[in-house]
This record gives structure tokens, sequence and C-alpha cells, in this order.
């Protein structure tokens, strides 16, 4: 596979994003923590949490099935009818979480500590922004536009430390006022997005017929996986709620922010590759050695400046999240190669196969999330999260395997 020009500036471009993203997510992080506290940043990351995984239920697999479509797309005026057809689907999606976090606020002040019922209530219109943001980024990878790709992953996070900064000078920010305003942004520029797509919104049946079609072959049993491997690896947050406190939930998703680089090399290469491994029978070697060597300069990286880093920017309250940085690392490590397996697979339309991981690396969270955390706490979510990110890798490199061989003879 010889890699062009284009490809090659895509890839710096995505990862230079990427990476400028993740010291945004970074500043991001200190900034909100010195702004709330522990505490309140918990129950910030807790509600989060209950956001992520509502949008992770209402998809029902249709941004992946159109994902692919457009990947494959021959024609411009196709193109922009599936964008259109996206832009429907997020409606009604996002007007379905809307409904279960309405049900959602009811019940989170008897099953938890944080009576934070009013809180979802208020903000429920802002799963569009999460919903939108995630499903968008897998939108503008089958389009292979890396460079709107790479503004979405930057600006938004700039507009918000910049405005929220300004404002916290003249009256601190609440947890409320946060809220809002990142996901507010993010919001705004969901629209701006897809307004420059140029969805159109004369959707022809021979259109819907194909996007069903697609969605029951390749994008529902991929939306059923990411249920079983997404969706529950967000109970750590529920549980950690649950048998301790929130402030617990911020302590372990600010080390996953932390650790969170090491996953984006590998992942990074198969999102620009994303469309041309729809044309291919095997990962080229060159991709796989580079996304190694990285790796491991990064880890090298990590390990060197972690505590350092960590101690001059962020205060002395959240230094329990160093020791949890230094183990979840490694969970991270195996994720981001099987994330690079995991879209060559998809790519090639292996829906079903990875719906099979996705099963297997879901059990593992269930157990894990519940079971360990009951009985071992933090320690507990830590060795789940290492255990099922193996297991995440073992799979999809048998899977990978599997699907090289075959096309061998055929």
């Amino acid at each position: 596979m010889n890699i062009d020009k284009d490809t090659i500036k895509k890839i710096v471009t995505l990862y230079g994003s990427t990476f400028i993203g993740v010291g945004l997510g970074f500043a991001i992080s200190v900034f909100n923590t010195r702004v709330l506290g522990k505490e309140a940043f918990g129950d910030f990351k807790f509600i989060e949490t209950v956001f992520r995984f509502l949008a992770s239920l209402v998809s029902v697999g249709i941004f992946i099935s159109i994902t692919r479509m457009l990947a494959i797309a021959k024609s411009k005026i196709y193109t922009h009818r599936l964008i259109g057809f996206f832009v429907i689907a997020l409606a009604i999606a996002g007007a379905i979480g809307v409904i279960l976090l309405l049900i959602f606020s009811f019940v989170e002040p008897i099953w938890f500590s944080g009576n934070l019922g009013h809180i979802f209530r208020q903000y429920s219109f802002l799963i569009f922004a999460i919903l939108g943001s995630i499903a968008l980024r897998e939108i503008l990878k089958g389009l292979n536009k890396i460079y709107t790709l790479s503004v979405l992953n930057a600006v938004p996070a700039i507009l918000y430390l910049v405005i929220a900064y300004s404002f916290n000078l003249k009256n601190p920010l609440h947890l409320e006022d946060i809220l809002l305003l990142f996901y507010g942004l993010q919001l705004l520029f969901l629209i701006v997005i897809i307004i420059k797509l140029k969805p159109k919104f004369d959707i022809k049946k021979s259109l819907v017929k194909d996007v069903i079609h697609e969605n029951n072959t390749n994008g529902k049993p991929i939306y059923y996986g990411s249920l079983a491997g997404v969706a529950t690896a967000h109970i750590v947050g529920f549980s950690l709620s649950y048998y301790i406190d929130n402030t617990q939930v911020g302590f372990f998703t600010l080390a996953m922010t932390v650790c969170s680089p090491l996953i984006m090399i590998p992942s990074v290469l198969g999102t620009v590759l994303f469309k041309k491994f729809a044309n291919f029978d095997y990962i080229p070697k060159k991709v796989i050695i580079f996304s190694i060597l990285a790796t491991v300069l990064a880890l090298i990286v990590f390990y060197v400046f972690i505590e350092r880093v960590f101690l001059l920017f962020y205060s002395e309250d959240f230094t329990p999240a160093i020791d949890i940085s230094k183990i979840l690392i490694f969970g991270f490590l195996l994720h981001g190669f099987g994330d690079l397996i995991n879209r060559f697979l998809g790519a090639n339309g292996k829906g079903k196969l990875l719906r099979n991981s996705a099963f297997v690396v879901g059990i593992v969270n269930v157990l894990g999330y519940t079971i360990l955390v009951k009985y071992f706490g933090v320690t507990g979510a830590i060795v789940t999260k290492i255990f099922a990110s193996a297991t995440y890798l073992f799979m999809m490199y048998y899977y990978y395997t599997k699907f090289i061989k075959k096309n061998k003879y055929v």
C-alpha cells in the first residue's frame, strides 16, 4: 500500500489536531478541577457519564451504517442525501435521549447521593451535543474530511477555555455554568459543520432501503457490540458513585483523561486510513510498525513526566489520580492497538465480528465494574479496565487473522 502525499498530510493534520485536542482536554480538566473542586468536579464527571451512556443507547447503529455508506458512495447527490438522512436520525435519537434523561432525573436522587436530578432535567437538551459530536466524528471519517474533523477536535475546546477563563475572572463559575458553556459550544459547532456539509432532505425510498439493509448487516451488529463494549464501560461511573461517591468518579475519570493520549496514536491512523481500508485485504506492515514505535515512545515520555506535570498543574486534592494513571495507562495502550484493527474490520463491513468481540468485552466490564468495584473500590475498576482492554485487543487480533487468512483464498 503506497500512502500518497494527501494522505500523509491528513495523517499529520489529524495527529496534530488530536494531540492539540488532548493538550486542550488536559488544560480543560486543570481549569475545571480548580474552579469546581473535587466534589463538584466529581458531580460534573458523573453527569457526563450518564449523558454518554444514554447517547450510546439511542443510535441503534444508524450512524455507523451511514459512515460506511459514505466511505463507498459513488455520487455526490447520494452523499448529500445520506448526510440529510444522518441529520434526521440525529434529531430522532436526540429526542429519545432527552426523554430518557428526564426519566433518569427522577431516579437519580433515589439511587445516588448527588441529588442532581434538577440539573439533568434543566440541561437534558445538551445530549444533542454529546450524541451529535460522537456521530459527526464518524460521519466525517466516512467522508474523509480529516481537516474538518481536526477543527472539531480543537477549536471548540480553545473557545471554551478562553470564554470560561474570562467569565471566571469576573464571577466564579459553577457546575451548571461549565456544563452549559462546554457542551453549548460543541452544539453550536455541530450545527455549523452540518450546515456546511449541505445535507439534502429529499430522501428517496431506495436510500432508506439501502440504509436499513446496511444497518441490518453491519451497523446494527456493531451497535449491539457497542452496547456490550462501549456502553458497559460507562458502568464504572455509576458503580463508583453508588458504592463510594462522585469524588472517586472524578479521580478515576481524571486519570482516564491523563492516559488518553496513548490510545490516539493507532486510533488516528485507523481513522485517516478508514476509507482506504475498505479496499484492502490487510493492514500494511508500515502502519503497524509506526503505531508500535510511536506508542512505546509515548509510554516512555508518559512515565518520565506524569508526576511532575500533574503536580505542576493540579491541586494536591487530586493527587490520588496519579497512582491510578500509572497503572491504567496499560489499558489505554492495549485498547489503542485494538482500535486500529477495529477500524480495518469496520471498513470491510465485518460488523458481526466487532459485535461478537464487544459482547465478550462487555461481559468483562459488567462483572468487573460491579463485583470488583464493590469489593475492591477503585483498584477493582483499574483491574477491570486493563483486563477488558487486553480482551478487546485479543479478540480484534483473532478476527483479523481469520479475515486475512480467508482473503488469501478468495
